[in-house]
């Protein structure tokens, strides 16, 4: 706005006539009134524009399923500000889905009610971090599947190559258990039921690449975050799950969720025992 200011001043300045005939004169008082009809003009287009531009600010919102936005001040390093985004889950929890599992069994998300649950994003002929995300998954698997309740869902963002056929192969590469690690597809082979479902329900990013940016092997754009989501089918986070420190976090959350859910489930079973 200072610039435009300025800019205002020099044009006025500059203008023919200002100073060259004095204010008595009849052309001279035209002038000084032409000249002032000029800045007025000039400044009410400066102000018209400064609003115009402050309202279009407030209005854009760049995530528009986010909440709790911050803005950082910067610290007069050069970088830009920083904005911290707050994801908000769904209360009512995910989205009712009809998937296909990799052994043609159709999952809904009643399926999975009733147990606490890590869902992740992959394709199989993903050339990138696919295979990083699904090793994590595996040592979830690994760490929890013996003494919890603790279910994986994999979800896949392309559905039209991988068809269950080619989920089972996957998940075989990774010795999966064919009980509590899903792996789901659109048997259609369509993305109209699963991206909305990943971006309106989990919040997360999914698109399928074009032009210049479709490599093979990198033709979806993906999220590498493993979200939990809780026995009612309500999100509770995300973990980065190449990311060790971030995955390493999901591991401690989970012992201290399943824990505390093997201590309140223990008196019943005593119980019934005794009885």
């Amino acid at each position: 706005m200072s610039d435009s200011s300025t800019s205002t001043d020099d044009r006025v300045a500059e203008t023919p006539g200002v100073v060259a005939k004095p204010f008595g004169s009849a052309i001279g008082k035209t002038m000084f009134v032409v000249n002032g009809l000029v800045c007025f003009v000039l400044i009410a287009a400066w102000i018209a524009f400064g609003s115009r531009g402050r309202k279009d600010s407030e209005v854009t919102k760049p995530f528009a399923s986010a909440t709790d936005m911050t803005d950082e001040e910067d610290d007069d390093n050069g970088r830009p500000k920083v904005i911290k985004v707050e994801l908000k889950w769904p209360e009512s929890g995910v989205a009712d889905f009809e998937f296909t599992e990799r052994s043609g069994k159709v999952i809904h998300k009643e399926d999975l009610v009733g147990h606490p649950w890590v869902v992740s994003f992959i394709f199989t002929h993903c050339a990138g971090p696919c295979f990083r995300v699904t090793s994590a998954m595996r040592r979830l698997q690994d760490e929890f599947f013996k003494e919890t309740d603790l279910r994986l869902v994999t979800i896949t963002v392309d559905p039209e190559r991988d068809t269950p056929a080619q989920l089972a192969k996957y998940a075989n590469d990774f010795q999966a258990s064919p009980e509590r690690w899903l792996f789901l597809t659109d048997p259609t082979g369509q993305k109209d039921k699963i991206y909305p479902l990943i971006n309106g329900s989990f919040l997360m990013p999914v698109q399928e690449a074009t032009g210049k940016m479709r490599v093979e092997g990198h033709e979806f754009i993906h999220t590498n975050n493993i979200l939990l989501v809780d026995e009612q089918g309500v999100v509770q986070g995300k973990w980065n799950s190449i990311d060790d420190a971030s995955f390493d976090q999901l591991r401690r959350e989970l012992r201290k969720r399943l824990k505390k859910t093997s201590e309140e489930s223990a008196p019943s079973e005593a119980g019934t025992k005794t009885e």
